[in-house]
């Protein structure tokens, strides 16, 4: 059983890992000039072009509010679009641009290079471990939302 030193120095980990995997994500993106944000959507759409923005925030974990300002500074900065779904005229679903797939492939470049810097050393039987791993805290964290 963990004693409250080793729950506090959990934490505390947890924290310092977020963080700095934030920052050298930021630090990544700001060498072309999008918002992380920005670029998981860009990734995410160029998975799936065509999503609605409520798809987008769902999948992102974000609230509906924040991706429609998101994706209006996106439209003005001529990287997605936002058309009425044809069937359903009550849904906005969000295509890229030509500018905005272009964009993608500088965020795949940075994504290697934070990759490689967060897994140097890991060999695959401990990615997977860590991704198993992370996963789970992942589901035990939205249970409790």
């Amino acid at each position: 059983m963990l004693d409250e030193f080793q729950r506090v120095e959990d934490w505390e980990l947890l924290a310092q890992f977020a963080q700095a995997y934030r920052s050298l994500s930021d630090t990544l993106m700001d060498q072309i000039t999008l918002h992380r944000s920005q670029a998981m959507v860009l990734c995410k759409l160029f998975v799936q072009d065509g999503m609605t923005q409520s798809e987008i925030a769902q999948q992102l974990s974000i609230q509906g509010a924040t991706v429609t300002d998101m994706l209006q500074r996106m439209e003005e900065s001529g990287l997605v679009t936002r058309r009425r779904d044809l069937e359903d005229n009550r849904l906005v679903r969000v295509y890229l641009t030509d500018s905005g797939r272009e964009k993608e492939r500088f965020i795949m470049e940075q994504f290697l290079k934070l990759e490689s810097a967060v897994f140097a050393g890991f060999d695959e039987k401990e990615r997977r471990l860590l991704r198993q791993l992370l996963n789970r805290t992942l589901d035990n964290m939205d249970r409790k939302r």
